[in-house]
Order: structure tokens, then sequence, then C-alpha cells
């Protein structure tokens, strides 16, 4: 399970970065998600009546319904929904609005099978996928990589707090530190580095921090 906090408020996630148990969703919780999963100006009563209209079915109905019948019964076209949730419907709305991945795992397997539009070109990479100048990172880069990746993992604390540290390092020394220094300074092992970034700590950490490939 990882965790994340928003406003002073630990929440549990499932390992594809959902609430579980999702008994603990609450408005600040959707706030702050929405806001993690690129809804940076906040939710508008149009993004809520979705998300109360699939906490009505989750909580009451037990059932997630299909993306086309949400639209329909909210009056509102795949196109909005799309802009509106730019994470998709599953990665976007249902995460929101607190629905764990394994109850629409069993609910409804097409549901996890999704996949977001292709985000617009915002940033220069090099070859390998990193940033070409570290200084055009900002705090979206990270989610950025992860639709690359399509990951549905959500960055906790912990991943911030390495990705901030790899950042000022840089800044500070114009060099990466050691894998070990990493760890020792973040109090992670390897095998937690390794947990918190699949890719690994130049491919995963470093990646994600927005730091240049040294061969």
């Amino acid at each position: 399970m990882n965790t994340v906090t928003f406003k002073g408020k630990m929440y549990t996630l499932d390992r594809h970065g959902f609430l579980d148990p999702p008994g603990q969703w609450d408005k600040g919780f959707a706030e702050a998600m929405a806001k993690s999963l690129g809804i940076r100006s906040g939710l508008t009563e149009r993004h809520w009546k979705i998300i109360r209209y699939l906490r009505q079915k989750f909580v009451e109905e037990n059932t997630v319904p299909v993306v086309v019948k949400a639209c329909l019964d909210n009056e509102m076209s795949l196109a909005e929904l799309r802009a509106r949730f730019p994470t998709g419907y599953h990665r976007g709305a249902c995460k929101i609005a607190g629905i764990n991945y394994q109850f629409m795992y069993e609910t409804n397997v097409w549901l996890t099978y999704e996949t977001a539009p292709p985000a617009k070109p915002r940033y220069k990479l090099d070859r390998l996928g990193f940033l070409e100048d570290y200084r055009d990172w900002d705090d979206d880069f990270p989610e950025f990589i992860m639709n690359e990746l399509n990951r549905v993992l959500s960055l906790t604390d912990r991943h911030w707090n390495v990705i901030r540290y790899l950042r000022s390092y840089f800044s500070e020394h114009e060099n990466l530190p050691t894998v070990y220094e990493t760890c020792t300074e973040n109090n992670l092992s390897l095998e937690d580095l390794l947990d918190l970034f699949p890719d690994g700590y130049r491919r995963g950490a470093c990646r994600f921090a927005g730091l240049p490939f040294f061969g």
C-alpha cells in the first residue's frame, strides 16, 4: 500500500494509485487528487456533477457505469468529459471519486483497459526520453512521464522527497548524487527505491526529476 497526505490527512492507496479502502473518501481527497491529475484550476460544478454521480452509483448501487452511460445520464459529451478529466474516465473521474481499482476490475474489467488520449507535446525530450534542459522542469513533468509510461500510480510524498532531493543536489553540484547517497538522505533502502521507481535510479528517479542522462 502507498500513502499520500493532503492538507495534513493521510490516505492509503492501492498499487495502482486508487483510494483503498474507498471509505476514506472526502471532498478534500477529491480536490487534491484532481490537482495531481492535471485539473489545476480546481473542480467546477460540471466536474462535481460527474463525481457525485459516480459516488452515488458506487456507494448506493454498488456499480460503476460505463463511460457512455455516465455521459448520457449527465448530459455530457465524451469530448467534454475528456476535456474536464484529462487522464480519462477510469484514471481520472473514477479515481477522484474514490472508487478503487479492484472494485472496477471485478465489476467490469473493461473499465480498467481505458487509455487516455495522448498528451500534446509540452516538453523537449532527448532521444532517450529525458528532459533536454533540466531548467524546463515543473511539478507537472513527473505526471507527464507517467502518462508516457502508461503508469496509473499516483506520486506519493516519498516519490516527491526523492525528486526534490535530486533536483536540489543537481542545482548545487551540477552532477548526480550516487544512488547510495540518495537512499541515505531519504531514509530508503535500495529495495525501497526500486519499489518507488521500478525503472531504476537513472531511468526512473532521475528522469522524473528532469535531470540529464549520463551514460
